[in-house]
């Protein structure tokens, strides 16, 4: 055993949030989009630690765009809705399209398209972040809509399915196409995989996407400790925290990509970064016993006329109240906003939102009137609007 692991004074690894604008024109090709997963995990090289393991965490859907990518994206990339979008796919991919709906006679033409994909969306995400996770020597977290894949070597599979002088081509071994976190390892070999299990309705109806098994629900042994995912929603599900809580997982990697108005109303509270602290805080109460670090990077940007939005957080669990000052944008207090309960814990780091709390500066305002301020700012990043996309990327990080 290495002394360093002897060294009970020495901090356990430092944990990253990296957050980064999606940018649709990245993935012209999936060479240039290669560059772009690694401008994203460079964002972290400046504070990473010398002296002690590190996890860095990317948000979720990470390699959408790839779906854009390359002449046959070329169209689609030029439009201004998601909606018109991804139908102008479907005839750059028509041969492969209906191979996979006379495969699978009862999936969704959206399905047959995801499936169309598949070595697109999962070869350059994951061999480039293998390569990163081994090049800086790191563990290195993040999800991307993919179905699971078999390798192929044979011509025939390469000819049809695959990119020309390619040696291989992942091909679905399924129907399924999932939300997935993966995690690699130092050494850049893949470590484990979890599929997002309770799907928003966006991911259900537009992307149609499949739900994973609560059952396969895991827990991965790193020299932070050990660490599980709980992508987006499943932060928020008591019964998805339970299952990784009983898997003994005590770091969860919540990559997000919230795709609502941050400073706003959600679908169903009133402000949504209040509801927020239902899963970043939420996850690390005490009826979970072994969850005691939360780490939530958010993916931000305009995808087309959706946006993404939000704060990134690293989260600990402890017995203290938490700062009032270290929170997000508009909020009142740390109060679990469907069951009422008091939130205990510690927002370790909280990245800055696109323009500060204007109760910061004026401690006179209600509630409301900050909250009045913000959406009128939040507006502005909306596509059309005066600052549109220009939200801010960032890279936090906290020692254990």
């Amino acid at each position: 055993m290495e002394q360093r692991h002897l060294n009970i004074s020495a901090p356990a690894g430092r944990l990253l949030a990296v957050s980064n604008r999606i940018d649709v024109h990245a993935a012209n090709t999936t060479t240039s989009f290669s560059a772009e997963l690694e401008r994203i995990v460079e964002l972290a090289v400046p504070v990473l630690a010398s002296d002690r393991p590190n996890l860095v965490v990317l948000g979720e859907v990470l390699g959408l765009p790839l779906a854009l990518s390359g002449p046959r994206g070329m169209l689609a990339r030029s439009m201004r809705s998601a909606s018109s979008a991804i139908p102008l796919l479907a005839p750059a991919y028509a041969q492969r399209l209906l191979h996979y709906r006379r495969l699978y006679p009862t999936i969704s033409l959206v399905r047959a398209l995801l499936l169309s994909l598949s070595d697109v969306l999962y070869r350059p995400f994951t061999l480039t972040l293998s390569h990163l996770a081994a090049k800086y020597s790191l563990y290195l977290s993040a999800s991307t809509i993919a179905p699971h894949v078999q390798r192929s070597t044979s011509a025939a599979d390469i000819r049809h399915f695959g990119q020309r002088g390619a040696s291989s081509v992942y091909l679905p071994d399924g129907s399924g196409v999932y939300n997935t976190g993966f995690l690699w390892g130092p050494d850049g070999k893949l470590l484990g995989t979890t599929d997002k299990v309770f799907l928003t309705k966006s991911e259900q109806a537009t992307l149609d996407l499949t739900g994973g098994d609560l059952n396969a629900v895991r827990a991965f042994a790193t020299e932070l400790g050990s660490v599980g995912f709980a992508i987006s929603l499943d932060a928020f599900t008591p019964a998805y925290l339970q299952r990784l809580d009983a898997a003994q997982a005590q770091i969860i990697m919540q990559n997000d990509a919230n795709d609502q108005v941050w400073a706003a109303p959600s679908v169903t509270y009133e402000w949504q970064p209040q509801e927020w602290l239902n899963a970043v805080l939420g996850s690390l109460q005490d009826e979970y016993t072994h969850l005691m670090y939360n780490v939530c990077p958010m993916q931000v940007g305009n995808f087309f006329d959706i946006s993404f939005d939000g704060q990134s957080t690293i989260t600990k669990k402890s017995d203290k109240n938490p700062d009032s000052m270290r929170n997000f944008v508009g909020n009142d207090g740390f109060v679990h906003t469907v069951t009422g309960k008091v939130l205990r814990g510690e927002i370790l780091a909280v990245s800055p939102w696109y323009c500060d709390d204007p109760g910061n500066a004026a401690p006179h305002l209600s509630v409301q009137q900050r909250r009045n301020l913000l959406m009128h700012a939040g507006k502005q990043l909306l596509p059309g609007g005066v600052n549109a996309n220009a939200y801010p990327e960032s890279v936090i990080f906290a020692d254990m």
